[in-house]
């Protein structure tokens, strides 16, 4: 079956889709007709139904919900990403609302952050998102939205920033910034629609995992040809978000959705996404790259900033510092730099991804290089006499923990423990986190372990009160 792809040509969508261009991985037996245009002429393309698959902004798709549905997998969406207001000169809000201002289109996202930020401005001008730099500094325009690379150059050509638009819109909602998705055609069957997903994520899984690729194909598209600029560009939009929307990513699309001026509340084709089907494991996303964008571009929502109490007050009573320690995929690290500054001197960090290492030995520099490991849990051979579990067990693929359990025991010494806090709850999205129930838990550790005590948790943090289980496991 062959169906017709249009995106942009910018850095972030050629770099997520080159692997389906150059046949990098399975389609499913798919084939793609692919058009490249401006966002807002995709918008419009959009309006006009014109093809199977299409980026186009959240903004226009709030008006298209009939027509089209969400893919899970490809969006630009994230923190501190988002459209910047320019100018040759400061301003004040009184003058940007009575100044002429150049957008990349009305149907665009930036212009929906731009009406966010000042609700009440007079005069607005389209044009291509690539001309709006140039009508500031020819001063055709008082200010401009800009988007896309321009938002890394705009300074060399003597420009000052008015306002970021993403960053107001993350200060006001708390939420990321949902610039743009992909979507396919409501109409098509379920089965078509998850195989374009499986597909769609694919692709972005395939480019994360080899971002060195694609670099010809993203180079010949391009606006802005300089490496380094492309390089910021794919690193600020391609992300955890880009790889699974995931409950997070969903939840700013709703509040849009749920806030947008011009959609009446709850009158909207739903569900906005496509169903996630069964046939390709979540795991094949969870890449080295999906957990290191994860860090860079602080989608790390599980890290609260220091030890969570349960694990602390459990620390504080183990007696013997010189315990084999082992904390699976720590993220930021907290829970070893608690220890390490407690005097624990065995401790041992294990993450897919190097920049949570990084992050914890800019915290702790004493920490010892040869405890932090970057590399998989399931190849970990050294033994241990205890496993913190705060963050690892409920960020793998749920099909992966008859494997964790079986690897604990492998790797424990005689009566060691697996201590920790582990999710009793299941969430109404396709993590990480991945939820559960308390009862299955202990069906599956009790296959491999005597002592297997599981109870509420009655000193979780506000957010997570009542969704967690204290585990001793040994």
């Amino acid at each position: 079956m062959k169906l017709s792809f249009a995106y942009s040509p910018c850095p972030n969508d050629t770099f997520m889709f080159e692997p389906i261009v150059s046949g990098r991985i399975d389609t499913e037996g798919l084939r793609f007709d692919i058009h490249l245009a401006d966002v807002e002429e995709l918008n419009k393309s959009a309006f006009d139904e014109k093809y199977d698959i299409t980026k186009l902004s959240f903004n226009a798709y709030t008006k298209l919900t009939t027509q089209y549905q969400l893919l899970n997998s490809g969006s630009a969406l994230g923190r501190k990403c988002g459209p910047l207001l320019i100018s040759k000169k400061n301003m004040s809000n009184e003058d940007v609302r009575n100044g002429k201002i150049a957008i990349p289109g009305k149907n665009t996202t930036a212009n929906f952050l731009l009406s966010f930020a000042y609700p009440e401005l007079l005069n607005k001008s389209e044009m291509i998102f690539s001309e709006v730099e140039a009508s500031v500094i020819n001063e055709e325009a008082d200010a401009g939205v800009i988007i896309h690379e321009n938002r890394f150059t705009f300074q060399d050509k003597g420009l000052v920033q008015i306002k970021d638009l993403g960053e107001y819109w993350e200060e006001k909602t708390g939420f990321p910034i949902p610039l743009g998705g992909i979507v396919t055609r409501r109409r098509f069957t379920k089965e078509l629609k998850q195989k374009i997903d499986r597909v769609i994520a694919r692709s972005v899984a395939y480019a994360m995992s080899h971002p060195e690729s694609g670099n010809e194909y993203i180079r010949s598209h391009a606006q802005e040809m300089d490496i380094v600029v492309m390089k910021s560009h794919i690193n600020l939009y391609v992300n955890g978000f880009s790889a699974n929307i995931g409950a997070e990513g969903q939840a700013a699309i709703n509040h849009l959705f749920e806030n947008h001026p011009l959609v009446e509340k709850g009158n909207y084709e739903k569900p906005l996404f496509v169903q996630k089907g069964d046939k390709e494991s979540t795991n094949d996303l969870l890449t080295e790259e999906y957990w290191t964008s994860s860090y860079v571009n602080n989608m790390i929502g599980w890290d609260v900033g220091e030890i969570t109490p349960p694990i602390k007050d459990f620390v504080d009573t183990i007696e013997d510092k010189t315990l084999a320690i082992l904390i699976p995929g720590a993220g930021n690290g907290h829970e070893a730099e608690y220890l390490h500054n407690q005097g624990f001197t065995n401790v041992t960090v294990c993450d897919l991804s190097m920049k949570p290492l990084q992050n914890l030995k800019g915290r702790c520099p004493a920490f010892p290089d040869n405890h932090l490991i970057q590399g998989d849990f399931f190849e970990m051979e050294n033994k241990f006499d205890l496993i913190i579990e705060q963050t690892f067990f409920c960020a793998i693929d749920p099909s992966l923990r008859e494997s964790y359990a079986k690897k604990a025991k492998s790797i424990l010494n005689t009566n060691g423990q697996i201590v920790g806090l582990m999710f009793d709850v299941i969430f109404p999205f396709n993590g990480p986190p991945f939820g559960g129930y308390m009862a299955d838990y202990k069906i599956l550790f009790s296959k491999y372990f005597e002592n297997v005590n599981m109870e509420k948790c009655t000193t979780s943090i506000a957010p997570r009160f009542g969704k967690e289980i204290f585990v001793k496991i040994g």
